[in-house]
């Protein structure tokens, strides 16, 4: 695959730079307001400890990075999946386990973990009382310029 190619398959998607504006998130201001924006995503399935939403992060100005606030209620999971974006998660609050690949890794407040492109990952909330919160930063819009809907088909099933 050339340069030109990938660039071919960026382009009809490319938007000109917005207006420099300041952008900010505080996690303490969503918990005090209580402001609980729509899910990007969630998923519960009792039957296999599933429990937690993805919110996307209102910041402007972002073509490439894409920031989620990921809450995972106690004891449960998410999926295990793969995708070819690549994720950087820093743990905002409680304390769980990443799965990533055949390894576990113990996350505490303040941890921050990768996981590359394609991995088999799972992340579990290992309190009984607290939501494990994780800020999910991903090169999402950019995997999808360049494969377009391939990330979603090559999801696990």
């Amino acid at each position: 695959m050339t340069v030109d190619h990938l660039l071919s398959q960026i382009r009809p998607g490319f938007t000109p730079p917005p207006v420099a504006t300041p952008s900010r998130w505080q996690l303490a201001s969503q918990m005090s307001s209580g402001d609980e924006s729509a899910p990007l995503y969630q998923n519960v399935n009792t039957a296999l400890g599933i429990d937690f939403r993805v919110q996307r992060l209102p910041l402007v100005g972002l073509q490439v990075m894409d920031p989620r606030l990921v809450r995972i209620a106690p004891g449960a999971t998410n999926e295990c999946h793969r995708h070819a974006h690549e994720s950087l998660f820093v743990v905002l609050g409680g304390q769980g386990e990443l799965r990533l690949g055949s390894e576990r890794v113990p996350l505490t407040v303040g941890d921050v973990t990768c996981v590359p492109r394609w991995v088999v990952h799972q992340t579990h909330n290992t309190s009984s009382d607290h939501d494990l919160l994780l800020l999910a930063i991903t090169d999402f819009g950019l995997t999808s310029a360049v494969l377009g809907d391939d990330d979603q088909s090559m999801r696990l099933k």
